[in-house]
């Protein structure tokens, strides 16, 4: 049930926000994009955020595919974190579009984030299930 929850968020998430990604000037124009945009990636992470957690409080290290699918999920939040770094600068200088559009990049590296993460959860869940 829980697996189906979080295969159904991602899918959720990936199918909402996709349109964002390909649009060419969002309603509103480029700097009420950038801020929904933001919006968006705060609510992203504070998804990965209670993935991170679970995974912590569950041992991931333990099981070593998970630990792969966690570092994985760490280089990508880290292009994510730079390329927030450049759309909030863009921001800062008034350029929104550019702003926009590395905001955008910030959301689809969370996206890989949040797929390495919760298969990573999916794997320890599968071993704790298998060794009660």
């Amino acid at each position: 049930m829980k697996k189906l929850f979080y295969i159904g968020l991602c899918l959720t998430l990936v199918t909402a926000f996709a349109g964002l990604a390909i649009a060419q000037e969002p309603a509103g124009g480029y700097k009420a994009g950038y801020e929904k945009q933001m919006k968006v990636v705060a609510d992203t992470q504070a998804i990965i955020n209670s993935v991170v957690q679970w995974l912590k409080e569950h041992n991931f290290e333990k099981y070593e595919y998970a630990k792969v699918k966690v570092e994985d999920a760490f280089e990508q939040a880290a292009f994510a974190e730079e390329a927030k770094k450049k759309a909030e600068a863009f921001a800062a200088k008034g350029n929104w579009m550019q702003a926009y559009f590395w905001a955008n990049q910030v959301w689809q590296y969370q996206v890989k984030v949040a797929d390495s993460g919760l298969r990573a959860k999916q794997i320890v869940e599968d071993a704790e299930k298998a060794a009660k």
